[in-house]
């Protein structure tokens, strides 16, 4: 088994295709570890049409930046690194790897859960927390006039729902924080836990969790494409380019001498995960995709209390002759699995369907006079991704041919910029006198218009008939 196939991530390229300049200055190939920061300010939102006044908003969320999610990477780079030292194949910066990645794994470790939670991998770190409660807050501050409105609404109720694992869960207590430290009084519109200080949040995977609920009828479906030959060859077309294996030198060149790199390409040196046997390392890109995960994960890792007192030293065996390609191979991944894989189909996806048309039920029954003035759901990058795809948002538009692999010449998909770490699709709705109802959305906080195939109430505008997008979102 290939070591990617339990990953997440990133963007721009060199051979394997073009890189735009923004796309350079915003992003040192994190994908989508990509840590989070708004793409607008509110402020510069378009205000309401005449006449309408907000009567809901809606967030999905993907949980804040985490940990790794289980000791893997860091296992395999510490046994490649322990017999590079037992060979003398390590060079300068690869011993000083050597209690880096055991900094690492003790990192991890110790990383706090939230109230009630296990320590250890997979939680949210320090920045994790605190994107999410930056989140809550400027929700807050944007919806500040409507929020005011519920207090002459005392039936108004603002529901939180997760996908149910401890991440997600956790950057849904962070973002509550956030958003009743800005605005207190909507508490009383909460269900609110007083001992453990944070809202409730209910389970949810139906919804939120898609791709790992059984239960659903979507599921055997989902799966077979997951496992699918096609699906393979996609990926493996992209693993063994030229341009794969380059970088993948590129990258452990940095660590270890010519020889050993030399027998990792051979097959000659090969190595099993300590805790999971189907994690392995038995080739050159195997053997670069640990480390590379490593330096994706160390931002998230900045401020906790083991951090190195030097900080991390991964970015030294990245550069921009590695990096595009390798956050490239990530990409690829996660744009055939859980993207907008080959055109014409939609496997990829539309387990998430039910989650959008849900987004549209719960703007109909606020307009209707129910009493769920917000929905805040917190997710996954498996939540975000095929929703972006459902939506048809920007990079997630349209699949590949089938008679070709998506590459950034032929995709403007790109892990950075699609799901980053705490990515959010928010809809804020509005309602008139006469009963109409408008929506627009924001896409990582910035105002972003539905798809081509949606009509907005007036040309240009960032506002969308309830109506209208009832009819054009939903898959046919």
């Amino acid at each position: 088994m290939r070591l990617r196939s339990f990953l997440p991530i990133v963007l721009c390229a060199t051979a394997l295709g073009a890189c735009t300049a923004s796309a350079q200055e915003e992003n040192p190939y994190y994908s989508t570890k990509q840590p989070y920061s708004p793409r607008q300010d509110y402020a510069e939102y378009s205000p309401a049409p005449n006449g309408f006044q907000q009567i809901y908003t809606t967030t999905v969320n993907r949980h804040g930046s985490r940990g790794l999610s289980s000791f893997k990477y860091d296992d395999l780079a510490a046994q490649m690194l322990r017999s590079a030292e037992e060979s003398g194949d390590l060079t300068d910066l690869g011993h000083d790897l050597i209690a880096q990645v055991a900094a690492m794994t003790k990192v991890n470790q110790e990383l706090s859960g939230g109230p009630g939670q296990e320590s250890g991998y997979g939680n949210l770190t320090t920045l994790g927390r605190e994107e999410l409660r930056g989140i809550g807050q400027r929700n807050a501050e944007r919806n500040a006039e409507f929020f005011a409105t519920l207090n002459d609404d005392p039936a108004a109720r603002l529901s939180f729902t997760s996908s149910g694992e401890d991440r997600a869960t956790d950057s849904g207590w962070n973002f509550g924080s956030g958003l009743l430290d800005t605005a207190p009084t909507l508490r009383e519109h909460t269900d609110y836990d007083s001992t453990a200080q944070h809202v409730d949040i209910a389970a949810n995977t139906a919804l939120l969790y898609a791709h790992k609920d059984k239960s659903l009828p979507s599921y055997e479906r989902y799966q077979e494409w997951k496992k699918s030959d096609t699906l393979e060859e996609k990926i493996e077309h992209a693993y063994t380019q030229p341009q794969a294996q380059e970088a993948a030198r590129g990258l452990l060149s940095h660590i270890f001498q010519p020889s050993f790199i030399d027998s990792l390409e051979a097959g000659e040196l090969t190595f099993t995960g300590s805790e999971d046997e189907s994690k392995e390392v038995t080739g050159l890109v195997e053997a670069a995709l640990p480390f590379y995960n490593l330096y994706l994960s160390a931002p998230a890792l900045s401020e906790e209390t083991s951090t190195p007192a030097e900080g991390w030293i991964f970015h030294r065996y990245i550069d921009d002759s590695t990096g595009p390609t390798l956050a490239y191979l990530l990409d690829v991944e996660d744009y055939y699995q859980k993207g907008p894989a080959i055109e014409g189909q939609t496997v990829a996806y539309d387990n998430y369907e039910p989650l959008l048309e849900d987004m549209l039920a719960r703007v109909e029954e606020r307009a209707a006079g129910g009493d769920n003035a917000a929905d805040f759901r917190f997710g996954h990058a498996e939540t975000i991704i095929p929703l972006a795809a459902l939506l048809r948002l920007p990079g997630s538009e349209h699949g590949t041919p089938a008679n070709e692999v998506m590459d950034y010449e032929n995709s403007d998909w790109r892990g950075e910029a699609v799901s980053p770490m705490a990515a959010n699709i928010q809809w804020d709705a509005f309602q008139n006198q006469s009963g109409e109802v408008v929506v627009r959305m924001l896409y990582n906080e910035r105002a972003t218009p539905f798809h081509e195939g949606c009509t907005p109430m007036e040309p240009q505008s960032a506002f969308y008939r309830l109506e209208e997008l009832q009819g054009c979102l939903p898959l046919e």
